[in-house]
């Protein structure tokens, strides 16, 4: 049984080295002297979506946004987004190790999140939102999830927000055939 758990673990900690592209530029090397300058207000719906966004762009703005991108529940989504309402989120650096994210609402604050960030060398500032998620009970009857975020600004002043996601499971411990991983970039218009 103990080699069973440790290797559990040992799964666990190698899917937990995902990783961003090297070879996506960062537009604005962001450092703590123009780190408050990603602080704004943005729309909630990504300004370059694909052509399946394209399409439908109504399910884009409810189900394809910034907010439900920080959102982690992985079994379900907690926020409800009203077709009838307008959204927008403000963004608050308040340091480089904490943000603080308003969810607006026809201009009333419906929530606020406070979230651990950390400035890198890269010039990015990363999001610390609960990176390593699970569904159930990891490789005995369930999966593992890793979400790393991280955001910059555009040369327009718009928000870069860039996502790498990859997701595994297992049913005791026999591994399922495909592990996904996903890795893509946003931008949010700024208001």
């Amino acid at each position: 049984m103990k080699q069973i758990f440790w290797g559990v673990l040992l799964i666990i900690g190698m899917q937990s080295c995902v990783t961003f592209e090297r070879k996506d530029q960062n537009p604005y090397l962001l450092n703590k002297d123009n780190l408050k300058e990603l602080s704004g207000s943005y729309q909630i719906s990504q300004v370059n979506a694909d052509s399946i966004f394209k399409k439908y762009p109504q399910n884009t703005r409810l189900y394809n946004n910034f907010l439900s991108e920080i959102d982690r529940k992985l079994l379900k989504d907690t926020l409800k987004l009203n077709s009838n309402s307008t959204y927008r989120f403000d963004l608050d650096i308040i340091s480089d190790r904490e943000a603080k994210i308003s969810y607006i609402e026809n201009e009333r604050i419906i929530r606020v999140r406070n979230l651990r960030t950390k400035l890198k060398k890269d010039g990015y500032l990363y999001l610390k939102n609960k990176n390593v998620g699970f569904v159930i009970i990891p490789y005995l009857a369930g999966a593992i999830d890793v979400k790393k975020t991280r955001m910059t600004k555009a040369l327009n002043g718009n928000l870069i927000f860039d996502v790498v996601n990859h997701r595994s499971g297992a049913f005791m411990i026999i591994l399922f055939l495909d592990g996904r991983t996903w890795k893509y970039r946003q931008e949010y218009q700024r208001l």
